[in-house]
């Protein structure tokens, strides 16, 4: 079901923002946008539009950049140049915390939270299914809220990102202890996209990280994702990774509900590889615009010389199959291969990367 502000039924912006109009000046809510590259910015940027205090923590020559000259926001509209708050470090008094850093980065990210005596609500935002259970082993179940983010944007230089068109978000309690924060977390973000409850999160998590197993492909390749997912012998190892990565969940016991996502990836694992390679392959890329260099936050990061997520993705389907001696090939190379470039930062062609994978 979809958040409209303050009202559960079909999402009208028009009406978000007049309910948000009357929320924020009762509510005078401080928001701390914690890893503010390419999606922290973005959704910090969309806040600030819509009237709410808003701090972006984020690398230093970033945060320089926005002080210098605002942030440079570039969407299918147009250039928009947002000056808000920045900051190399976390500090003040938020009551919400969007943490937007990188997985593998939670725990520390955590950590500096509550050695600033700050109670905020935590927003986990990160890719892969753990980022809830490693937030609230930090700063206690009570605090934390799950969102799972639809959305593509891309870190373009310091001060500068862009914002792919649509996106969604959905929110959930990870925890009994934090439901009652849900629904106001739904209104703070209702005004920057559209904004879905959900009632198994964990399902919703499950569902985004299949799509995320293929995101090592073109960061190892150094291809763009639309370049990748057109490319024949990629897009097989795309669709491959993804049917391995459901039946392995759904053997280990993982939900992954019953939205029309989930349907699709079911459906892509009954159906014979050649057909389900003929059916989905085209949809991989049709998501990303004809001219579009985007190749996802994990070749963002790649690129950056940041730590790989790697582990949080491939490597939870490679732990699931472990868990019930199940093999997982496909997923278990992706997750070497990408690893080893990070490491020595040497690309691979198409081949290498699917060298000897049944495929």
């Amino acid at each position: 079901m979809i958040v409209n502000s303050l009202n559960w039924g079909s999402y009208d912006p028009v009406l978000a923002q007049r309910k948000l109009d009357c929320l924020i000046p009762c509510l005078p809510m401080r928001v701390t946008v914690f890893g503010a590259g390419a999606i922290g910015s973005v959704i910090g940027a969309r806040m600030h539009e819509q009237g709410i205090s808003v701090t972006l923590v984020g690398r230093p020559a970033h945060v320089e950049a926005i002080k210098a000259r605002g942030l440079q926001l570039r969407t299918a509209s147009g250039l928009h140049i947002v000056h808000l708050s920045a900051a190399a470090s976390f500090g003040g008094r938020p009551e919400v915390v969007l943490l937007s850093v990188k997985s593998q980065d939670v725990v520390e990210a955590c950590r500096e939270i509550t050695a600033n005596f700050s109670a905020a609500t935590i927003v986990t935002m990160q890719n892969g299914v753990r980022c809830d259970e490693e937030a609230a082993g930090v700063v206690g179940r009570d605090r934390v809220v799950g969102c799972v983010l639809y959305m593509s944007a891309t870190y373009l230089e310091p001060g500068i990102v862009e914002q792919l068109p649509g996106g969604r978000l959905e929110i959930g309690a990870p925890f009994p202890e934090s439901r009652s924060r849900v629904e106001a977390v739904a209104e703070l973000l209702a005004g920057v996209l559209p904004t879905a409850l959900v009632s198994d999160l964990a399902a919703a998590r499950w569902a985004k990280l299949m799509g995320n197993l293929t995101n090592v492909i073109p960061t190892a390749t150094g291809l763009s994702a639309r370049q990748a997912f057109r490319h024949p012998l990629l897009s097989r190892l795309a669709v491959a990774a993804i049917r391995e990565g459901v039946r392995t969940a759904q053997l280990s016991g993982q939900r992954l509900g019953q939205s029309q996502r989930a349907r699709r990836l079911r459906l892509m694992t009954i159906l014979p590889m050649a057909l389900s390679h003929r059916l989905f392959a085209g949809g991989l890329a049709r998501i990303f615009p004809k001219d579009s260099a985007f190749g996802g936050s994990t070749q963002q990061s790649f690129l950056r010389g940041s730590s790989s997520e790697l582990d949080y993705l491939n490597g939870e389907v490679v732990r699931a199959g472990r868990r019930i001696d199940r093999p997982t090939p496909i997923n278990t190379a992706l997750l070497e291969r990408g690893q080893s470039v990070f490491t020595t930062r040497q690309l691979l062609t198409p081949e290498q990367l699917a060298a000897g994978l049944p495929l």
